[in-house]
């Protein structure tokens, strides 16, 4: 059975994608510095690890197959981190990770980028040095990796996940299930080096994706009748324009389309709304036994 390692497993993108692992047949090993404490995950071996520590780290990726690198702190945490603790955790301990992944000679990589990339704060140029280490990584040793660039998925309440939808916002499952495809197709090397934005498809027209304030209304209520009367009542912002990726490359070197936009948002928020359920205290990810 293939072996993944999945570091910062315990925290929420690790937690969905170690479980959508499990789920396609995989021996998964948790790796983070406290276990997830969740029932569906206790078939997972967990093993502590702090990623700026070469011996955790060694300890973690020897006898993997695959390693999904997901252990970062990011400017958005609660409670706050230090900017010094954000560097050392995403700088230091990605390289530690690849240079453990070079001496078990782990071929097959997924790396953690985001969003946010870039030099607006150390969070983004952490993950600006992360890319840099993950092209490095492959000139040394041919590895095939993928970099993710995440979109938002960090735990909200329900009705601003839904707003957020149309801004920068993605469902966990289309983040767990992007991770699984790049792992696989990193497994089958089906490329070298490989980077994507993991974010929403609403499916909308483009004149409904530039013009979304004074058109979405109306197109949400021709995919979901009674779209327009819940948007009024439950106060839902709508952005002027929805925020949409060129996500072809990924369908087709991974095999991966994103399944949860607004639309499937509405459907949820109308089927709760019938059935009477007080949506103003749920959040996302929610245990409750709806699409969401």
């Amino acid at each position: 059975m293939t072996k993944i390692l999945v570091t910062g497993a315990s925290g929420n993108g690790g937690q969905a994608v170690s479980r959508a692992l499990l789920k396609a047949g995989y021996e998964v090993r948790m790796a983070d510095v406290m276990p997830s404490h969740a029932e569906d995950l206790s078939q997972a071996e967990f093993m502590r690890c702090d990623t700026r520590t070469p011996a955790d780290v060694r300890r973690a990726v020897e006898g993997m197959d695959a390693v999904i690198h997901l252990a970062a702190w990011h400017c958005a945490h609660t409670p706050p981190v230090s900017d010094d603790t954000i560097f050392a955790v995403n700088v230091d301990g990605t390289f530690q990770v690849f240079e453990a992944c070079r001496q078990e000679g782990i071929k097959a990589i997924v790396y953690a980028s985001s969003m946010a990339y870039g030099w607006g704060s150390v969070y983004g140029v952490s993950k600006v040095i992360g890319e840099d280490l993950c092209r490095s990584y492959h000139e040394m040793t041919n590895a095939s990796i993928a970099m993710l660039r995440y979109h938002e998925f960090i735990p909200r309440p329900y009705l601003e996940f839904g707003a957020r939808l149309l801004r920068n916002a993605v469902d966990r499952r289309d983040v767990a299930n992007a991770t699984v495809a790049a792992v696989e197709a990193a497994l089958e090397q089906r490329f070298g080096l490989f980077r994507t934005i993991v974010h929403t498809d609403h499916g909308m027209p483009e004149q409904v994706v530039r013009d979304f304030r004074n058109l979405g209304p109306s197109w949400c209520e021709s995919q979901v009748p009674g779209s327009r009367s819940m948007l009024e009542k439950y106060s839902i912002e709508l952005p002027e324009h929805v925020e949409q990726h060129d996500l072809s490359e990924a369908e087709r070197l991974l095999g991966w389309k994103p399944e949860i936009g607004f639309i499937e948002f509405l459907r949820d928020l109308k089927s709760r709304d019938e059935q009477g359920f007080d949506v103003s205290k749920l959040w996302v990810p929610s245990e409750l036994p709806a699409s969401l």
